[in-house]
């Protein structure tokens, strides 16, 4: 089996590059990433979520995927036992799964909040010296 480990998000030209960050959702009226992707929570763990869409105007084609971690026995689900299983073997032994027909607002209603940051990859620090809103607002 060859090992690929899972790399940070790329295009072909890297106009904005950045960072996300989500936090699920526990209320009852919010999706729930573990039905959305067909898994057991009770048995596995999803550890990463990838998503990417072309679009060139059009609508977008969005592909998501989640890496989900498996436990052998309900011990190895623990957070602990899943980072000693990453520091004893190099990396975490993860299955990759494409969810089809799913979108960023399904994925976005299983979580809290969600925030993606992308910013010119030509510039280190920036301060903000105005802010203002488009249209205008009051």
């Amino acid at each position: 089996m060859t090992r690929e480990n899972l790399g940070p998000a790329s295009t072909s030209y890297r106009d904005w590059i950045g960072s996300a960050a989500a936090e699920n959702s526990m209320v009852s009226k919010s999706g729930d990433l573990y039905k959305l992707a067909g898994i057991d929570n009770e048995s596995s763990a999803i550890v990463a979520i990838d998503m990417w869409a072309n679009s060139h105007g059009e609508e977008p084609d969005w592909n998501v995927l989640v890496y989900v971690a498996d436990s052998a026995s309900d011990e190895l689900r623990r957070f602990d036992d899943l980072k000693a299983q990453e520091a004893s073997q190099g990396s975490l032994p993860v299955r990759e799964i494409m969810l089809h027909g799913v979108s960023l607002e399904d994925v976005v209603r299983c979580m809290k909040v969600v925030h993606f940051q992308l910013k010119s990859p030509h510039y280190e620090a920036m301060h903000i010296t105005e802010r203002g809103d488009h249209p205008p607002h009051d």
